[in-house]
This record gives C-alpha cells, sequence and structure tokens, in this order.
C-alpha cells in the first residue's frame, strides 16, 4: 500500500534524525534496508529522488569506504578454443569486426586466465533438480536449474559451496573466474571468497543489487566501489592473484588493485549467496574456472620457442574473439612491435568433443581471426604470421575430465 507524501516525508525525518546519531556502520545497515524496503514497495518517482537523496546525504556525512558493506552487516552467504568460457552479458558493440567484438570498454582491463585449468565446471552434465555433483556444501539450498537453454546452480535460501578442491596452498599465480546471472533490479548478494587453513576470509570479492562491490582482505575492506548497473543476464566476477597481490574483476570493471598483502596464505575457495528478497528472487551461478598462473609470454618464447595461452577466447561454434581478450592480445601485439624480427605461426586447438572435421575448421577459422586482429590492430606485416588450425590433433591433457579439455581449448604461438 502506497504511503501519503505527509507519512513519507515523517519517515524520511526520522531517518535523518537516526543516521546522525548512528556510527557509520551501522547506518548502512539501514541504508540497506532502506533499499530493500525502496524496492519491494516500489514507491512513485519522487519518493526515490528523495530517499535516494537521503542516501547520499548520510554518505557524505561521514560513511567511508570500508563502512560501505561491512563484513557483520552483509549477508552471510578458456582457453583459445574456450567454448564454455563465461560471458559478461553484454552484446558485441558495433565497433567490433568480424574478426574480434569492440573491446571499447576493456581497455584498462588487464586480466589474464591461470594457463592450467586446476578446476573447470560448466555444470553440463548435470541432472536438473540435484546438487551440483562437483561440489561440497555448506549450508543451504541448491540445485541444477536451466535457463536460456544452460545449466545453473540455483540458490533459493543463503548458502555456501565450494567446489571439490583439496585443501592446499593455493599456486604463487592463479586466477578464478565465475559466471552469473544478474536479474537486473531485484538482485542478491554473490561472494567469491578465498579461505585460509582455518576456514577464514584471506581475500573476498562481493557484489550486490547489481552494481555494488566490495574486497575483503583478511576481514578487512580495502576496497569499494559502485559500477554500472548490470544488466539482465550472465556476467562474471573475476580474482586474479599472487602470494602477496590481488586484483579483482566484475566484467571489465576492475574494482580492485591491491599491490601489496601481508600474510596472505590461502588454501581454499568458497561461494556464497544470498537472494535477499524473500519469494522473488534467487542466486543462479555458472561455469566456474580456477587456474594456476605460469611463465609470461617472454619466456615462454624464449625457453620453449612457443607461447601457450589461454587467454584469446571465443563464444561455443564462433571465430570471433571475445573482448575478454584484449589484455593477451595486446602483450602478443607488443612483442611483435619490440621485436620486428620475430615471426609467429598462430595455431589454434580444440578439445574432442564434436566430429574431427568440424574441430579443424573452427580451429583454423580462429586462428585466422587472430592472425587478422594483430594485423589490424598492430599493423604486423602480415607476411611474419601464419594461421594454422590443428582441431584436436595435438592435445596437451586428456580429454575425459572438464579440466583436461579446458587445458587443449587453446591458442599456441610458435617461432619460426
Amino acid at each position: 500500500m502506497r504511503r501519503s507524501p505527509l507519512a513519507l516525508v515523517v519517515t524520511l525525518a526520522i531517518a535523518l534524525s537516526l543516521l546522525s546519531a548512528a556510527p557509520a556502520s551501522a547506518q548502512f545497515g539501514k541504508l540497506k534496508d532502506k533499499v530493500k524496503s525502496k524496492v519491494e514497495r516500489k514507491v512513485d518517482q519522487k519518493t526515490d529522488q528523495a530517499i535516494d537523496k537521503t542516501i547520499d546525504d548520510a554518505t557524505r556525512s561521514g560513511k567511508t569506504a570500508e563502512d560501505k558493506a561491512p563484513a557483520e552487516e552483509a549477508p552471510a552467504a578458456q582457453g583459445g578454443a574456450a567454448e564454455d568460457k563465461p560471458a559478461t552479458g553484454e552484446a558485441p558493440k558495433a565497433g567490433g569486426t568480424a574478426a574480434a567484438e569492440d573491446m571499447t570498454l576493456y581497455t584498462k582491463y588487464d586480466f589474464i586466465p591461470g594457463d592450467k585449468v586446476i578446476f573447470y565446471d560448466d555444470l553440463a552434465r548435470e541432472e536438473m533438480g540435484e546438487f551440483p555433483s562437483r561440489w561440497n556444501l555448506d549450508r543451504g539450498v541448491f540445485e541444477i536449474a536451466t535457463t536460456e537453454g544452460r545449466n545453473w546452480i540455483l540458490c533459493t535460501d543463503q548458502g555456501k559451496i565450494a567446489p571439490k578442491i583439496t585443501p592446499a596452498p593455493l599456486p604463487d599465480k592463479y586466477t578464478v573466474e565465475m559466471e552469473f546471472y544478474s536479474a537486473g533490479d531485484q538482485d542478491g548478494w554473490y561472494h567469491l571468497s578465498l579461505l585460509d587453513a582455518q576456514g577464514q576470509f584471506a581475500a573476498r570479492l562481493i557484489i550486490a543489487y547489481s552494481y555494488m562491490t566490495r574486497v575483503e582482505i583478511m576481514g578487512k575492506g580495502v576496497a569499494s566501489k559502485d559500477i554500472p548497473k548490470l544488466s539482465k543476464g550472465r556476467h562474471v566476477m573475476r580474482i586474479m592473484a599472487t602470494k602477496s597481490s590481488l586484483k579483482c574483476y566484475i566484467d571489465q570493471e576492475r574494482v580492485a588493485n591491491v599491490p601489496k598483502v601481508d600474510g596472505f596464505a590461502p588454501v581454499s575457495i568458497s561461494v556464497e549467496l544470498d537472494p535477499y528478497f524473500e519469494h522473488t528472487q534467487v542466486c543462479r551461478i555458472g561455469t566456474f574456472r580456477y587456474a594456476e598462473g605460469g611463465k609470461s609470454m617472454r619466456e615462454q618464447l624464449d625457453e620453449a620457442g612457443r607461447i601457450v595461452t589461454h587467454g584469446i577466447l571465443f563464444d561455443s561454434g564462433s571465430d570471433r574473439i571475445k573482448a575478454e581478450s584484449i589484455k593477451t592480445l595486446a602483450d602478443i601485439g607488443g612483442m611483435l612491435t619490440g621485436d620486428p624480427a620475430l615471426r609467429l605461426s598462430i595455431e589454434g586447438h580444440t578439445d574432442a568433443d564434436g566430429a574431427d572435421a568440424d574441430n579443424l575448421k573452427l580451429s583454423q577459422a580462429r586462428a585466422n581471426s587472430v592472425r587478422a586482429y594483430l594485423v589490424e590492430n598492430f599493423k604486423v606485416d602480415g607476411g611474419r604470421l601464419e594461421a594454422k588450425g590443428l582441431g584436436e590433433s595435438k592435445p596437451i591433457d586428456v580429454n575425459t575430465s572438464p579440466e583436461g579439455k579446458a587445458n587443449n581449448r587453446r591458442v599456441e604461438l610458435v617461432k619460426l
């Protein structure tokens, strides 16, 4: 039932008096409830503007970045032929080419996926209504559901799950990528966490309401950033870490860059979800990829005469390069422009799923796209680059596990 304008004025006045008296961390809890109330009641535009102004005024009155979404008030909660690589939910822009999507939004994006897959789950072979077989349950209600023609892990109540990975010190360099589905206006909370040996949070990346992000390290907030509100559909949370540094991303937005972390020793990964809007909303996560980082491209080329990369990405069955590939392609282009004598054979590889002939054709088309992109964007002489499609003929891992297949989907650059 809509409140009268007088009732709303009185409510706002009371809220302002409470905000001025409460500490900053408590203020956010009240503000969070106000956001929820605002959405649920669907008040008119003028009332929305008044509430938004109240929130903004409270923010300016002393709420720090660390107080913006404090942990105690938050709900507890790929490669060269990466057919199943998480997408961002954004359509290719008009500025793209036949070879690649438009990468304008990704000019500050520096994420490169790890090159040795440790855990990979696209949920493709799971049964509807069942708990995901490659995950452990901590608490909550989870099941497999289908949306838009593909499988998701559906959470209908606040809960926590973890990929079935043996706890051990995480590699010196690694990346974690988790696809999630944003419902738009009424969205829940997603936590992608790294845990220490005691099961405590070593670090976690949080997004709530499709725009509010927070990054914590050992319980301390280190970054808090509002991003453009996510559209309804697929999006991706990403972590790129070393033993002493951390970068976090939501789609193309880098939301944290922590150059030095002391005492950072994660041994496992977990996911916490909270639909938050009871009876009206669920949380969904999709493809999950955890991979070890490796040697730089230059080191690989100098030591082995070839570069193996999982950072050039394509949608399933497509030879059009995805925008998330921008950093990997920039590194390759930089090597070529910095060394005019360097000549490379660009070789596309797939896993063994599908017909041999189809895989061969697709891998050739993808190698051609990479060559075309480097020639067009870095003005590399086409005579310095060859393009070969090798399909499934040269695997570097087994084709009997999701991780092995993910490793086999790749692009290699071989020195000529």
